[in-house]
Order: structure tokens, then sequence, then C-alpha cells
């Protein structure tokens, strides 16, 4: 799944277990997936939920200094066709990058000798064009665009992987750093000039598009002076059985003078890519969601979460345990129905908060005191107004939500108590009022934070 940056193989290693508790509470070491010049890939499976997550291990070490931002770069991304981000830990010699684990592969391994089929090259271009046009708008040169960096998921969908190349940059600005794949370097890279990160992309999406409808790369040779020099004076031929607008495209993409290159929303644009419906441009930057999700909130609580935690969590975007959680359950909600805790997960170190009864099949509920407020009219913290304290530095601030009352309850175990498949109905009641004392104490707990925090 994951390669050096050089183009050799990954190296495939027996597994090791994490060594740091921080994380070895949080995720069970399954296999080592992969193995690069700067650190390993592992799969891990995430105790609390049982999804399988790919976790990079990067040593906090002089040569590795160059990579050790790309946490911070990834932050920033949320996109369909970017790798997505679920938490960083970082502790005195390591920082571990927790991120979605794409199992269908990379797009390396995905085309054929002779190329693919042009739809499918079509479809699957126009996604990683998207991804890469929505990075630059981000700010964000990834630097290293290749196939072995694009990786498949479940539904046959590419996703960027690894950013520890990219850089952030503003327009007009100039790079000085030379690293990458030799078979992707853009000609002012093999010059050694400065230049601007963009056009640096544009060149390496020319590369990949070439290698997608052919099987080979443009620029190859017996050494890797004689293929410099290739890339140096852009020789190559495209084989006839490529569609002639597709040749154009490739054509203009791979232009020696890095303005003579259109950016990737021209890219877009372009007459191969726009010819039929399904491949319309659409705007790929959707916007994040503003409130976080009920259903899952309510998940979250179930395991014993603290809803006002979990919600500055999110706000913040801190990427810890508990946003983790959330966004590992937002991820496996988003497969579709049933792919939530698929497989049965790993006991816990920490365990999360049983819920003692499913207040959704309850027969009766207990009458509440004047003092207890409704549940079906309590709104989650996320509707309220994000106080002072828990802004992010430099926000101006946040808008209050307007999400609709929404009813707490928690979820069934998947694994009963042993206890209550004796209890017998008289004893529900009693459960009921237990139940319903937690919960309204945990809201009034929230309260109190708010008002302490306004």
């Amino acid at each position: 799944m994951y390669r050096q940056s050089n183009q050799t193989s990954a190296v495939l290693q027996r597994p090791r277990s994490f060594n740091e508790a921080i994380v070895r509470d949080q995720y069970e070491v399954l296999e080592d997936i992969g193995h690069g010049a700067f650190g390993r890939v592992k799969l891990a499976r995430h105790r609390l939920t049982g999804a399988e997550v790919a976790v990079k291990v990067l040593r906090k070490v002089a040569h590795n200094l160059p990579v050790l931002s790309e946490p911070d770069v990834m932050r920033t991304l949320e996109h369909p066709n970017v790798i997505q981000l679920f938490q960083v830990i970082e502790t005195h010699r390591n920082i571990y990058i927790v991120m979605e684990n794409a199992a269908g592969g990379e797009l390396y391994d995905h085309v054929p000798k002779c190329g693919l089929q042009e739809e499918e090259a079509r479809r699957l271009f126009r996604q990683i064009a998207g991804a890469v046009s929505y990075c630059h708008d981000k700010g964000v040169v990834h630097r290293d665009l290749k196939p072995e960096n694009i990786v498949m998921d479940g539904r046959g969908n590419p996703k960027l992987i690894d950013f520890g190349f990219s850089a952030r940059f503003t327009s007009g600005q100039k790079l000085n750093e030379f690293w990458g794949t030799l078979s992707h370097f853009a000609p002012e890279l093999v010059l050694r000039q400065a230049y601007e990160g963009p056009p640096v992309d544009v060149w390496s999406l020319g590369v990949i598009l070439y290698f997608m409808l052919t099987g080979k790369r443009p620029f190859r040779g017996p050494t890797d002076e004689e293929m410099l020099r290739q890339i140096v004076l852009a020789m190559y031929r495209i084989p006839p059985h490529v569609p002639i607008e597709a040749g154009k495209l490739i054509h203009r993409i791979l232009a020696v003078y890095p303005r003579k290159r259109p950016t990737v929303k021209q890219i877009l644009q372009h007459l191969w890519l726009r010819e039929g419906e399904q491949y319309l441009p659409h705007d790929s930057s959707e916007a994040p969601l503003k409130h976080p999700d009920t259903e899952i909130m309510t998940i979250l609580f179930d395991m014993g979460y603290d809803p006002y935690k979990t919600w500055v969590s999110l706000a913040k975007r801190k990427f810890s345990m508990t946003m983790a959680t959330y966004l590992i359950l937002q991820h496996q909600k988003s497969q579709g129905p049933g792919c939530m805790f698929q497989g049965k997960p790993v006991p816990p170190r920490v365990k999360p908060r049983p819920c003692l009864l499913d207040l959704s099949h309850s027969p009766v509920l207990p009458k509440r005191s004047p003092s207890e407020p409704a549940l079906c009219t309590f709104p989650f913290p996320c509707e309220l107004l994000l106080p002072e304290g828990a802004k992010q530095s430099g926000q101006k601030g946040i808008r209050s939500a307007s999400l609709p009352a929404t009813h707490l309850h928690c979820l069934p175990s998947r694994t009963p108590a042993p206890d209550r498949a004796s209890q017998s109905d008289s004893g529900q009641p009693h459960a009921n009022r237990k139940l319903w004392k937690r919960v309204t104490g945990r809201i009034a707990a929230c309260v109190r934070q708010l008002d302490r925090a306004s």
C-alpha cells in the first residue's frame, strides 16, 4: 500500500507492537504494511470500535526533520479523495499519524501493462486532479505525486497519501527544496532552479495520466542521467492507442516551461475530462459539517465520552482520542448501512462506560421532577455558542448552532451484561430512574461548564 519515495517496493516486516503505552492503549498493531526512508506504516485496530486504521510512525530524529510537518499539513485537509486523518499522537520519541486504511491497494497495481480503459482512466484522473486542485486551494503543494502515492478505497475511488514532502505556499512564492521521485521530476527540479509549487504538481499529473493510459512512464532510460535528459527536453512518445484528446491534454501538461502549463482547474475544464455527463465538474471542496452528527454523538455518550469535551475537541480540531473515535465512527457510517462496528472489537484498555438499559425500548419512562429538564427539548452542546475559552486562536467567532432538539438515548450495547439478561420486568422502572438521574446529571454538568466558560 505504501512505498518508498524512490519507487522501490515497500519492505514488509513482521508485526511489532507499539511500545508506547499512550498508543498501545488505543490501538492494537496487526502487521507492518509499509516501510520508507522516513518511517513505518502499520495496520492497526482501533480498540473501541474495532475499525482497521493505518498508522504512520515517524521518529523524531535529525534526518526526519523535513517530513515532521506532515501531520500539521494533513490537519487542514478534508476531501473525499485525500486520505482522512483521524488522530495525531506525539510522544517524546515519535509522531503517530492515524489515518483511514484504504484497503484497495496502490493505483500503481491497478494499471495493467497496456493501460486502463479510457472511461476508467478518465474517471480516476478526474478525481485525482480534483483532490490536487483542492490542496492547491488550501495552499498546499504535494511535491511527490505518483501512482504509488495514490491508493484505492473499497469503492474503487482514489485517495492521495504521503504528504511528507508537501509544503505550504503562497501565490508567486518560490521554493528551493529538491526532493521527490526522479521519474516524476519536473524540468525545473532537474535543473535545480527555484520553482513555484503548483506547476510541479501539474507536471506530475501529466506523468500519472500518461502512465494510466499506457501502463508505462513517459520518461525512462537505461540510466538516471538519460531519464533526466529526456525530462529536461520533454522527449516522450504517445502510443497510437491513446485517445487523441487525451494525448493533447498530456502535451499541454508536460510543457517544459512552468508558465506554459495549465493550472489544475484548467485541466479539469479540458474537453476530454468533461466528456460524458458523469464527468462534468463539480464542487469537490465540500464545506465541512457545521454541527456534529447527533447519532454519532449519542453513541459516544453511550461509550462514556463527555458531550461537552467531545464538542470542543471537534470545534478546535484537536485530532485527539475523542475526535478520532468520532471520525472513525463517521467514516464507518459513510460506508453505508450496517458498516458501524463491523467485526468484534478488541477489548479496549480504556474501557467505555457500558449502557445499563436501552431507553428507546422501555415501556414505561419514569416521571421527572419539575427541576429536571426534558431530554427531548434539551439541546446538545453543539447547539450552543462556543465559549471564548474553546475558540481557536485567531478565530473571530463561531455562530450558535441551530440544530433541532435531539432525543438523547443510550444505544443497546453489543453484548448485554450478564445480570441484565436475568433482570425482571419489575426492575426496569428502578433502572430507568437511575439512568435518568445519570443522564440529567451529566447534562447539568455540561451546563455548569458552559456557564463558567461564558
